[in-house]
C-alpha cells in the first residue's frame, strides 16, 4: 500500500471518529433540553379562582399536612382556656406557643398552610383565617380579656364587635400570609431549578471540551511524520 493511500485512510478514520463524537455530544445535550437557557417563570400571576375552587377538595384530601394549622389553632385554644390553672413554669412555656402559633395574627400558622399547599394557597389561607377568627372569638369571649396581654382590656366586651374584628384580622392575615408563603416556596424552587440547569449546561460544555482535547491529541499522534 502506498504512503499516500495510508494517509488518506487515516484522514477518513479521523473524520469518522470526530463525526461520531459530535453526534454523541448532540444526543447528550438535546434530550435533556439543558443546552438552552432555562425559562424564567413570572414572579407573580393572577390566580385562576374558579379552577382553584374546583381543585380545592382534592388538594385537601391529598395533603394531610394541610390540616396541621387547624391542629395548631385548636391546641392554642386549649392552652388559652387552661392557662389560669397552669403552674408559672408551664405557663411561661405555653405562652411562647401562644405567641408564635395562636395569638393574632398567628403568621407562622398561616405561613405553614400556604407553604405546603401545592396551589390555591390563598384560598386555604382564607379558610384558616375564618377558622382562626372563630377560635380567637371563642377564646376572648370565654376568658373575658384580649389575647394580647399588652393590650388594654375593655370595660365591656361586645361579642359582635369581637367576632367582626377577629374575622377581619384572620381573613386578612390568613390570605396574605399563605399567599406569600406559596410565593416564597416557588421562589426557592426556581432558584434550585436554575442552579441545576446551569450545572447541567456546564457539564455538557465540559464534556465537549474534553472530547475536543482528546480528538486533537489523536490527530497529533496520528499525523504522519516526514
Amino acid at each position: 500500500m502506498s504512503r499516500a493511500e495510508a494517509r488518506r485512510r487515516t484522514r477518513e478514520t479521523l473524520r469518522a471518529e470526530l463525526a461520531a463524537e459530535e453526534s454523541e455530544e448532540l444526543e447528550d445535550a438535546l434530550p435533556t433540553g439543558q443546552s438552552e437557557a432555562p425559562v424564567r417563570k413570572p414572579l407573580f400571576k393572577m390566580p385562576n379562582v374558579r379552577e382553584d375552587l374546583r381543585l380545592l377538595p382534592g388538594i385537601l384530601r391529598s395533603k394531610p399536612l394541610l390540616f396541621l394549622p387547624l391542629a395548631l389553632l385548636l391546641v392554642g385554644l386549649g392552652i388559652i382556656l387552661a392557662m389560669p390553672g397552669l403552674s408559672p413554669e408551664i405557663a411561661g412555656i405555653a405562652s411562647y406557643y401562644v405567641q408564635f402559633f395562636f395569638a393574632p395574627p398567628a403568621l407562622f400558622t398561616f405561613f405553614i398552610a400556604g407553604f405546603f399547599a401545592p396551589r390555591a394557597s390563598y384560598l386555604i389561607g382564607f379558610i384558616y383565617g375564618v377558622f382562626a377568627g372563630i377560635i380567637w372569638s371563642i377564646a376572648i369571649l370565654a376568658m373575658g380579656t384580649p389575647l394580647d396581654p399588652t393590650a388594654p382590656a375593655p370595660a365591656v366586651i361586645e361579642p359582635p364587635a369581637v367576632i367582626l374584628n377577629m374575622m377581619i384580622i384572620g381573613i386578612l392575615y390568613g390570605t396574605l400570609a399563605a399567599a406569600l408563603a406559596s410565593w416564597y416556596r416557588d421562589f426557592l424552587r426556581g432558584i434550585q431549578e436554575r442552579g441545576k440547569a446551569r450545572r447541567a449546561v456546564k457539564e455538557v460544555d465540559e464534556r465537549a471540551r474534553r472530547r475536543e482535547q482528546r480528538a486533537e491529541a489523536r490527530r497529533v499522534m496520528k499525523r504522519p511524520t516526514s
